[in-house]
């Protein structure tokens, strides 16, 4: 029983007590689930006595009183079996609905250092296919488990007042096959944490497989030949076949030793019977009871082997909603934008990224970051929003650390427009309200024009109402870029910070994305991710950063009078790129 408690826990995350009703409806529905063999052994009980007992005859009403008991108890079973489903799903539903939006809503407050630490097939696995085993382990499972336990354990009870030694004889058929359902469990378990593993690694590759198949057809790596993913699904039927062959051994022997139970009760109480230690009675009894024993009990153990190997996925769900969340304080007042970066450092499993960085961005200044690749400079925006925190050091905003606000406060200051867009599978007016989702339609309308795309979304089959791919897959490059910032400039942030985003754009589209730019960040206090340095040449200030040292700041007519500096190299070699001709 204390596999299915750590189940109920798991698997409502921590809330065993919602399951209550449900149990105790299951309880009730299998106890008048024996009804029929209760009528029977009542119904032989009737037809024995006259034959024991002479002066005992058999009279009608009996009989009538027989099948109006077995009438009485299928309406009972009826009702109850009616009110024990509607109580296991739609408590189980419930459940599992609202345990669905609480790890939602606790993965949305973990760190972005847990999301880089993971496959991507491992994170979708919680919410698919973990989740989808919870539902089957809540609704067809752990009441039954439970259940099936009750009317053996009542039928041993009422065995033992008839004859103790025949309930001690039921007993220990049952003590004999226990353990090996033990073992059966463990082997369940062990192989179903590899299977576990290996099946979120098929599922990660299957993600890779599918992200990368532009690269994968433009180079003929079609089928076979890619052999991560090959691999990955062989392995996984070799664990399939494993899980299904290796305990069912084990299983039979321990259903064997039951299904036995009956006979060894018939054997033992003919014995008994002989040596006048049981009436005829009491043996029909205890024969017609076997049957209330064993074969719930094999079917309750079957569902707790598969409990044990079901809870893993709970388990698992429950383990990751005891990550630590990113902590927050509780502050919900920004007296300024004005952030300092007070010998900030970090450190990325281990590895250096950022290395005592110390700069000041005034409030309402325009300031660029730039450097080479892998420099750190998307690691510092990333610090300021807070999708990580300095490993030393300290980020304040306002005078104040950034971790003494409260998230949702922090966060809303703070406008991103990322290098790569993700829109989301929905229609272009929900995607720009995340912005803010209870603008009006005349304000969505506003950004959508600021930001250069109110044209081509009216050209959209449905307009704004158009439902776009996932990802932003049915737009182009720069019509998502035009969307994403008109997504910016509806939240009308104080803070923007800008990833680089006309980096990979065409010249028409770089345009309309400048000119959107330049309505986002009116007023604003504005980080810019720059590669292109001739479109920050207007900076307040231009910091340098290289192999995660800041190593020069100041305006761009400054760092280009400094020879041998890395900003003057970087220009230069800018420059000379201008003449390159295919």
């Amino acid at each position: 029983m204390s596999s299915l408690r750590k189940a109920m826990v798991s698997s409502t995350l921590g809330e065993p007590r919602r399951m209550r009703p449900m149990v105790v409806w299951s309880v009730l529905e299998a106890l008048f689930k024996g009804t029929p063999y209760s009528v029977l052994a009542l119904a032989v009980i009737i037809l024995l006595l006259p034959l024991l007992d002479a002066s005992m005859p058999l009279e009608w009403w009996q009989i009538v009183g027989v099948e109006i008991s077995f009438v009485v108890g299928m309406l009972f079973y009826f009702f109850i079996a009616r009110k024990a489903y509607d109580a296991v799903f739609t408590d189980a539903y419930k459940i599992t609905t609202d345990g669905r939006l609480r790890l939602v809503a606790h993965m949305r407050r973990l760190p972005m250092g847990y999301y880089n630490s993971k496959d991507p097939g491992e994170i979708g696995e919680y919410l698919a296919g973990d989740y989808t085993q919870t539902e089957f382990l809540i609704t067809h499972f752990i009441p039954q488990a439970i259940s099936g336990f009750f009317v053996p354990l009542l039928t041993l009870i009422f065995f033992a007042f008839l004859n103790w030694k025949m309930a001690l004889v039921a007993l220990s058929v049952i003590v004999l096959a226990y353990p090996i359902f033990l073992v059966s469990g463990h082997i369940l378990t062990k192989l179903g944490k590899r299977f576990g593993a290996v099946k979120r690694n098929t599922s990660s590759r299957m993600i890779e497989y599918l992200l990368g198949i532009k690269l994968i057809k433009a180079f003929n790596l079609g089928g076979t030949s890619f052999v991560r993913l090959e691999k990955a699904v062989r392995e996984l039927k070799q664990e399939s076949i494993r899980m299904e062959l290796l305990p069912a051994p084990v299983l039979s022997l321990a259903k064997l030793l039951l299904h036995g139970g009956s006979i060894l009760l018939a054997l033992v109480g003919f014995w008994f019977l002989q040596h006048w230690e049981l009436s005829l009675l009491y043996y029909v009894i205890f024969l017609l009871g076997g049957l209330g024993i064993y074969w719930p009990l094999i079917e309750s153990l079957e569902f707790n082997a598969l409990v044990q190997f079901l809870s893993l996925s709970s388990d698992r769900i429950y383990d990751l909603m005891q990550e630590s969340p990113q902590s927050e304080g509780t502050v919900t007042e920004v007296a300024s934008t004005d952030i300092t970066f007070q010998n900030v450092s970090f450190r990325y499993n281990e590895k250096p990224v950022l290395e005592d960085i110390s700069l000041r961005i005034p409030a309402k200044s325009f300031v660029a970051l730039v450097g080479p690749s892998g420099s750190g400079k998307t690691t510092l925006t990333r610090l300021l929003a807070r999708f990580w925190d300095p490993t030393a050091g300290a980020i304040t905003l306002g005078g104040r650390d950034l971790r003494e606000y409260t998230l949702d406060t922090l966060l809303s200051q703070i406008a991103v427009v990322f290098q790569d867009v993700y829109l989301f599978k929905d229609t272009v007016r929900n995607n720009i309200l995340m912005g803010r989702e209870n603008a009006t339609e005349a304000e969505v309308e506003r950004a959508a024009r600021l930001a250069r795309c109110h044209d081509f979304i009216m050209q959209l089959p449905n307009g704004y109402e158009t439902e776009i791919g996932e990802g932003g897959n049915t737009l182009s490059g720069g019509e998502k870029q035009r969307i994403s910032i008109a997504r910016a400039i509806l939240k009308d942030a104080p803070i923007v910070l800008l990833d680089e985003a006309t980096a990979s754009l065409d010249p028409e589209n770089e345009v309309h994305i400048q000119d959107a730019i330049s309505q986002l960040v009116q007023e604003k206090t504005v980080v810019v991710i720059a590669h292109r340095l001739w479109t920050v040449r207007e900076a307040d200030c231009i910091y340098v950063l290289e192999r995660g040292r800041l190593v020069q700041q100041g305006k761009h007519e400054a760092l280009l009078s400094e020879e041998g500096g890395v900003y003057r190299h970087l220009w230069d070699e800018q420059q000379r790129t201008k003449g390159w001709k295919f």
